[in-house]
């Protein structure tokens, strides 16, 4: 069911998705939610930027491009929804394009957030608390920013605000009276080589559980995230060019140094639970459900089969990063598993004073 506005939203609900996009849920977490309406725990999946008008009025056709047909988007997503066996309401705010002239160019879509979108964190901060009220969920899912695409981040920022808000832990009976906040890992850009780690050092987040780390060098962990990146049509329309190719090497080389950099000097500010829920089970089902996002499997993705190849290249890495080779027994390896990953607040340090909070990579960082 679709509600019309979130006013309209009248009944309660297990579980919350906010997506920056329409297909980003369907992408990141499908799988779980397959698994949870199994069980018959009930979701609502709520899209934030689905308007395609904003402050923003003249932008360049080639940019204009990057959001395509919002009405034909609408509808994949009212079939991709049905698929789930999920209720669903669009916030109708704009995309990043719509809302300022610095995200008209890759650069600055993947830089510094835009000032004005200061005040647009604090306003949907206010909407997902308002929903919160209504539905009251025992977990609300929101993206964790990996890709750094400025929406997703803005959704974060807006998500982070609340969990602290509510970092209290208050209960009333024997169910909390705020829902536990987690982060999806954001898809395709999460099954890139090394992107998440980079997105939790430049959020200064920490993992409370000890995995097997990757020792790579930064050089061959920007060579493999290239690699990997230039197999999404997406990625090879922006940077076609080998001129290109080599810069956006580069750029990975000097933000996976300045991620290093932050989590060695900057003090950690969240500390995280990852929790891997399998899908090999549902996959084809999933796969049903992005088969209805026509418009943006070719562009995003090239076909399904790519998603498929990139969804088991991470799990396998997932496996082998929580597993020490000591941990199995003689001659057996990791089960072949198809992965999805979310990471539960465990604790949210106190936040220093403002200054820090605008350097170091941290959570507020705006142009």
């Amino acid at each position: 069911m679709r509600y019309a506005s979130l006013a309209a939203v009248d009944r309660p609900f297990d579980d919350v998705y906010i997506s920056p996009h329409l297909d980003d849920v369907a992408l990141s977490c499908g799988g779980r939610i397959l698994r949870e309406r199994a069980v018959g725990r009930s979701v609502l999946v709520v899209t934030v930027f689905t308007a395609d008008a904003g402050p923003c009025r003249e932008i360049p056709p080639h940019v204009r491009a990057r959001v395509g047909d919002m009405a034909e988007r609408r509808r994949e997503d009212e079939r991709a929804m049905a698929r789930l066996g999920a209720d669903f309401l669009w916030l109708e705010h704009p995309e990043a394009i719509f809302r300022d002239r610095a995200y008209h160019t890759l650069v600055g879509a993947l830089s510094r957030l835009a000032t004005s979108d200061r005040e647009w964190i604090a306003r949907l901060a206010s909407e997902f608390e308002h929903l919160v009220e209504r539905v009251r969920p025992r977990r609300l899912y929101c993206p964790l920013g990996v890709g750094h695409h400025a929406d997703h981040r803005v959704v974060f920022e807006a998500a982070l605000l609340l969990a602290e808000r509510w970092s209290d832990g208050t209960t009333v009976r024997d169910r909390p009276l705020h829902p536990e906040v987690c982060f999806y890992e954001d898809a395709p850009y999460a099954l890139i080589p090394y992107l998440t780690e980079h997105r939790l050092n430049m959020v200064r987040a920490r993992s409370i559980q000890q995995e097997v780390a990757p020792s790579h060098s930064i050089w061959a962990r920007a060579r493999e995230a290239h690699a990997t990146m230039m197999t999404l049509s997406s990625v090879r329309a922006e940077v076609g060019r080998a001129m290109w190719r080599a810069a956006t090497r580069g750029f990975l080389i000097l933000q996976f140094a300045r991620g290093k950099w932050v989590s060695r000097r900057a003090r950690p500010r969240l500390w995280l639970v990852p929790e891997l829920c399998e899908i090999g089970d549902v996959l084809p089902a999933k796969l049903e459900v992005l088969a209805e996002y026509r418009s943006q499997i070719a562009p995003v993705l090239g076909d399904l089969q790519s998603y498929v190849r990139l969804r088991l290249a991470y799990s396998q890495r997932l496996v082998s990063r929580s597993l020490a080779p000591s941990s199995l027994p003689l001659h057996q390896e990791p089960t072949p598993c198809v992965l999805e990953r979310i990471w539960r607040i465990a604790r949210i340090e106190s936040e220093a004073p403002s200054r820090e909070r605008q350097t170091n990579g941290s959570l507020w960082t705006f142009a």
